[in-house]
């Protein structure tokens, strides 16, 4: 059981918020790692190199795409600032902790566990209904409607949908990967501890 029966204490919580917080870690953390091993194209480059304000926009899109494009920038800037927090919030809530080995691998333990169970609900739900999940993931960070484009817009001729499936694929793969790498850290942990003792 993850609380116990009398009452929540103050490490139920810490393992809630570990629990909650990490897999949206991990799967930025699979974003940052894919996005740069994956090989872009030079047009693909020069967008990149814009949405981390590095650079310009090349010349070519329309209006409504530079509009989208900047609000993607601004997605990514809010993404970067979450993940940075959030690595924050991780690395407090383990040192914190470092040592109550119990506890540490408790909280490496649900938190890969629980990171395994969104990932696979995530893929799940995308397998079976792609479109809608495209649909509900740019209602949710573009509510002001400017993500549809034409199969000849410039956007889409530099990002086509196989790029995106690609993408999303491999951050979901690299977060499992991650998830099972935590509680398999659990079995290196349990075997040090008890050599130690």
């Amino acid at each position: 059981m993850i609380f116990t029966k009398n009452k929540i204490t103050k490490k139920d919580l810490v393992l809630l918020f570990f629990c909650l917080i990490l897999p949206v870690f991990l799967l930025l953390l699979s974003y940052k790692v894919v996005l740069f091993f994956t090989n872009t194209t030079p047009a693909q480059e020069h967008v990149f190199s814009f949405l981390d304000g590095k650079g310009n926009l090349p010349a070519g899109f329309t209006e409504s795409e530079v509009s989208h494009l900047q609000d993607v920038q601004q997605v990514i800037k809010k993404g970067n600032y979450i993940f940075y927090v959030l690595l924050l919030m991780l690395t407090i809530t383990l040192t914190y902790y470092k040592k109550e080995m119990e506890f540490i691998q408790k909280l490496l333990n649900y938190g890969g566990k629980t990171t395994l169970v969104t990932v696979l609900i995530i893929l799940f739900t995308s397998f079976f209904f792609f479109d809608t999940v495209f649909t509900l993931f740019h209602f949710l960070f573009f509510p002001q409607g400017n993500w549809l484009f034409p199969v000849n817009s410039m956007l889409i001729q530099t990002f086509p949908l196989d790029f995106f499936v690609t993408i999303s694929r491999n951050i979901f793969f690299l977060t499992l990967f991650w998830g099972i790498l935590f509680i398999l850290l659990i079995y290196y942990l349990r075997y040090v501890y008890c050599n130690r003792n």
